[in-house]
């Protein structure tokens, strides 16, 4: 029973599938949790509803505290299926709560346990825990295709970004250090130190310029000019590899669609021929709803999968 269980929440909560309903509601109502959650702390910050509403806070703090931290030990538990040894399911569980969403996972009640349970008269303000614990929107990745695409993408590319970033601060080392050389006397204030002009070298060289630190001098401008040009290129260094990923992503996708649909056609008639190659294509160029509709005419009527496409196809102009 126990490990039929932990099976059923297993496929719940690692492995989603919309089709199955219970999974469908659990993570609907996580995912609604989540939101739920995000709203009361941008709510509570608003001086004049935070502090007349304290207790609604407290109340609201223990709530999600609960919630969070029952679906971490549940997500724990269940990280092995059922039929897994005992020795492997540790391992499992493991690899889990050392992921990067099973860190988000415990970052997202485990800040609110200490500000439950720590009084705030020991310490100083500890609220600063609860905004901590807003990395818990992370947690939607999970709930959505575009967001997890996006997840992916920082994961296939961090040795990348990882390089981009190494530049970056190399360059603002070296921008900091220029501007130093050249406006240390003329503005002791603003460029008095290293440390105080790599405020000015970050914003100049992801091109954001505030104009609250501008060179005077003119080997200052001179200098500034060479690292606005720089940052030009470095700022769309992420840009370029993110877009380039992307584009990658998006066609891996549609030809694993394509393998599907594919393998379908082959299914429904037995071998697929020039005439299947043609509605192969028809049906791969179909928005999400088209491919449904056919799935339903399918289904509900008993048209081959021939007829679907070529109704649908019909009706979509």
């Amino acid at each position: 029973m126990i490990s039929k269980l932990r099976g059923v929440l297993h496929h719940a909560l690692h492995q989603p599938d919309e089709k199955n309903l219970f999974s469908l509601v659990l993570n609907l109502f996580l995912a609604s949790m989540v939101i739920l959650n995000i709203i009361e702390v941008v709510w509570m910050s608003i001086p004049e509803y935070g502090e007349s509403h304290i207790r609604f806070a407290d109340v609201s703090l223990v709530f999600f505290a609960v919630l969070f931290g029952t679906e971490y030990v549940l997500r724990v538990w269940s990280a092995p299926d059922a039929d897994i040894v005992t020795s492997h399911a540790w391992r499992l569980r493991w690899n889990y709560i050392k992921s990067p969403m099973g860190m988000v996972d415990l970052l997202s009640f485990l800040p609110l346990v200490i500000l439950w349970l720590v009084p705030n008269d020991l310490f100083a303000d500890l609220r600063m825990l609860k905004l901590i614990s807003i990395i818990r929107i992370l947690k939607l990745t999970r709930y959505s295709d575009s967001l997890s695409m996006l997840a992916r993408l920082y994961r296939d590319n961090q040795y990348v970004l990882l390089a981009a970033a190494m530049v970056m601060m190399i360059l603002s080392f070296i921008a900091a250090t220029g501007i130093y050389l050249f406006e240390r006397y003329a503005q002791p204030e603003l460029f008095g130190s290293i440390p105080a002009c790599m405020w000015w070298a970050l914003v100049t060289l992801t091109t954001v310029g505030y104009g609250d630190m501008a060179p005077i001098t003119i080997g200052g401008k001179i200098f500034g000019v060479l690292v606005m040009i720089s940052g030009v290129g470095v700022a769309a260094m992420p840009a370029g590899i993110f877009a380039s990923s992307l584009v990658q992503l998006v066609r891996e996708q549609k030809m694993a669609r394509r393998r599907a649909i594919k393998a379908r056609v082959r299914q429904l008639t037995g071998g697929a021929t020039s005439q299947d190659e043609q509605i192969l294509e028809a049906h791969s160029g179909f928005s999400r709803s088209e491919q449904r509709e056919v799935d339903y005419l399918t289904a509900e009527f008993g048209l081959s999968f021939e007829q679907a496409v070529g109704i649908v196809g019909h009706y979509r102009h």
